[in-house]
């Protein structure tokens, strides 16, 4: 019997996003008789530091933060250090910068075994100043050369990044983010305190962050308004929350826009909506999206790039509208309202079980399997060459 794998995973910290509670969920589902996860994190914070699985271990490599080259220097010294005391089969870091270091690292230090780094967002819309036009794509070029695979959570993702990074579409591997399906419905059927409403409900799940323009939102929902009542409820916390509750002020709409903060449990307040909106500029692939079909809610979202329309199968189960046009999110919204007694909430959640984590996490380990085989072959024609 073959022993399993040391798998080293790198993030920045377990904060409150999708692309943690996605690395959360691959890491508690891997197959144990096959890979040990370990994981280390830039700062060892988080909300989802409490459901990550009891037996990973869990590093800290950077406490403190003392400016940006220092800080890549440490994080490289440090990631460099782990490697040398875990020697793991391989390493897969997440999100942009972290694979960023990761892949710096590999290239001045060594990681003495194959890296793979995961891509959640869109980096065309994300990396705009000068800086990251002329120093990070150039030096990403370089630098991605050496990845052994790149996850790409879209097809969208993939194709802007192999175009952007000038490399075959086959270095990549596009894999959507796993939702814990049977999880998100075991708790969307808790309580929660919601007073009776006489006009629809509406729920939008994300971070306060211009990403996600929430204004586009508010200012479609004062045009509902026009033609019906509605409650719309934000879960999530941010900096831009002083700029929205004044946007909500000056609309008018204190007593039908209310931002909630973060919560642990927004599913039980998406099942009890009449309607989930995204209204995001970008996205890497929309896990809220999955997670609202997966309890039957319908969904209104913007055609960004990317994620929601490959998640909504063009249209079939949800409404999309074009980025940046309210008065388009205002009429999606009023025709779903409209529509949702005959909506076939059966049909959502079937939906929603393609990307289950017992479907997604195996092929992580498919991805894994592959790299670590074609690194043992690698080192024997090293060795016999």
């Amino acid at each position: 019997m073959t022993s399993s794998h040391c798998i080293l995973f790198i993030t920045a910290n377990l904060g409150g996003g999708g692309a943690e509670r996605a690395l959360v969920n691959v890491i508690n589902h891997l197959d144990r008789a096959r890979f040990r996860p370990h994981l280390a994190l830039f700062q060892r914070e988080g909300v989802f530091l409490g459901e990550l699985a009891p037996d990973v271990p869990v590093y800290e490599l950077q406490p403190t933060d003392h400016g940006p080259l220092h800080r890549n220097w440490v994080r490289m010294r440090a990631i460099r250090r782990l490697c040398d005391r875990l020697r793991p089969a391989l390493v897969m870091s997440v999100k942009w910068q972290v694979n960023f270091s990761a892949a710096l690292t590999d290239s001045i230090l060594g990681l003495g075994c194959p890296l793979i780094t995961n891509e959640q967002v869109a980096l065309g819309q994300l990396l705009q100043s000068a800086w990251q036009r002329y120093v990070f794509w150039p030096t990403a070029r370089h630098l991605y050369r050496r990845v052994a695979r790149i996850v790409a959570i879209s097809q969208g993702i993939a194709v802007e990044m192999a175009r952007r990074l000038a490399l075959p579409l086959d270095k990549f591997r596009v894999i959507h983010n796993p939702i814990a399906v049977t999880e998100v419905r075991r708790q969307a059927a808790q309580p929660v305190d919601i007073s009776p409403m006489a006009c629809p409900l509406l729920v939008a799940v994300g971070r306060l962050d211009p990403q996600k323009n929430l204004p586009l939102l508010f200012r479609a929902v004062a045009r509902v308004m026009q033609e019906q009542p509605v409650m719309l409820y934000v879960l999530g916390e941010g900096r831009e929350r002083p700029r929205l509750e004044a946007l909500i002020q000056s609309l008018g709409l204190q007593s039908h826009i209310h931002l909630l903060g973060f919560q642990r449990n927004p599913y039980a307040y998406v099942k009890r909506a009449d309607l989930f909106v995204l209204s995001s500029d970008y996205e890497g692939f929309a896990n809220v999206l999955v997670e609202a079909l997966a309890v039957g809610t319908p969904v209104v979202a913007t055609d960004c790039p990317y994620g929601p329309r490959e998640i909504l199968a063009d249209g079939q189960y949800g409404r999309l509208v074009p980025p940046g046009d309210e008065s388009a999110l205002a009429q999606a919204i009023l025709a779903a309202l409209q529509e949702r007694a005959n909506c076939d909430r059966a049909a959502l959640q079937r939906r929603a079980d393609e990307f289950a984590v017992e479907r997604i996490v195996p092929q992580y380990e498919q991805l894994l399997t592959e790299v670590l085989q074609s690194s043992r072959r690698d080192d024997s024609q090293q060795v016999y060459t």
